[in-house]
């Protein structure tokens, strides 16, 4: 299927808050990250034992970036992938090291940020990709289901970015992508707690494009806007069923009111085998590609673009007319 890749008309003008003076002479012209001896690109990438995360692990390698797939449980449930990825690494002699790495640790998020320091010496590009759904109506899930879709897919990703930026700093540059999704902006019912994860996160990382942006640190948000064919679907569905058997014996009548959209909720989250996931990952990498002061902060891939893109447009307009009259207004700007 052919790519869809847009940004909103709108996604340059905050460009004109952020004045881009001198920091695209940081980077050169753009075009496929390259190894070029001590200019070798550095990538970190969560989320890496399948799906997205997994194709721009093998994506960024092959285009000659060193690479650092983060996931959780290399030694556990993500055994087998953590192996394959290095086992592809060996026979296509790739930069690219498997790390342990789990968002919702803050001990294991500090470890495998340092080792990749202590390794490559930076990190010039995160990719923040690890996340999940736990769906089910708000009205039945406990608190805990409702808010393992915030603690991975905001916090989670807020932790891995905190702990990166001081060593963007240091650098003197750095590139922030975080993935979100189309359901950043519209709302699924039967998602909502997957929904206000997404809505969460695209706020912090807009207030932190501002925020960063005198230390030369870039940040986008990528919103895949389709049923992309990957393990995200599946995990859904296990995460469902664990909550399911709870509330069979503790909200039986509940749950049989619920049972239509229950339906609907496990059909919705059926994957469009039509869809290609080396799309979006294909847009990653073009993404991080772009030369430095260039780069959108917010990028749609796939089918529903025309139904985000204006709710995007008519975000950044309100957001580059409310900052434009800041008195702050100075300090968010490329150094």
């Amino acid at each position: 299927m052919k790519q869809t890749i847009e940004t909103s008309p709108a996604g340059m003008r905050r460009r004109t808050v952020l004045q881009i003076g001198a920091a695209a002479a940081l980077l050169s012209a753009a075009g496929p990250l390259r190894a070029q001896d001590a200019d070798q690109h550095v990538v970190l990438i969560t989320g890496t034992s399948s799906g997205f995360g997994r194709l721009m692990a093998e994506g960024f390698a092959r285009q000659g970036a060193r690479v650092f797939a983060t996931m959780r449980q290399t030694d556990g449930r993500n055994a087998l992938a953590a192996e394959e990825l290095r086992a592809l690494a060996a026979d296509e002699n790739l930069a690219l090291e498997v790390i342990e790495l789990d968002v919702l640790n803050d001990r294991s998020v500090t470890a495998a940020i340092k080792q990749a320091i202590a390794d490559a010496g930076r990190i010039d590009v995160l990719v923040s990709n690890a996340g999940i759904v736990v769906p089910g109506p708000i009205e039945l899930q406990p608190p805990e289901s409702f808010r393992a879709n915030i603690e991975t897919n905001a916090y989670g990703a807020l932790r891995v970015i905190k702990a990166v930026v001081p060593h963007m700093r240091e650098a003197g540059r750095g590139t922030i992508i975080q993935m979100s999704s189309a359901l950043g902006r519209a709302i699924d019912p039967m998602l909502g707690g997957y929904c206000a994860s997404k809505l969460v996160v695209e706020a912090a990382c807009d207030a932190m494009g501002y925020e960063l942006a005198a230390s030369n640190i870039e940040v986008a948000v990528v919103q895949p806007a389709g049923a992309y064919p990957t393990r995200f679907q599946a995990n859904g569905i296990r995460y469902w069923e664990e909550m399911l058997a709870d509330l069979e014996a503790t909200a039986p009548s509940a749950l049989e009111l619920y049972a239509p959209h229950v339906e609907a909720m496990l059909a919705g989250l059926e994957p469009d085998t039509t869809l290609d996931p080396q799309e979006v990952s294909d847009a990653v990498l073009e993404l991080a590609a772009k030369e430095f002061g260039t780069r959108p902060n917010r990028l749609t891939v796939g089918p529903y673009t025309d139904g985000i893109n204006p709710v995007n447009a008519a975000h950044e307009q309100l957001q580059t007319d409310m900052v434009g009259h800041s008195p702050a207004a100075e300090l968010f700007t490329l150094g």
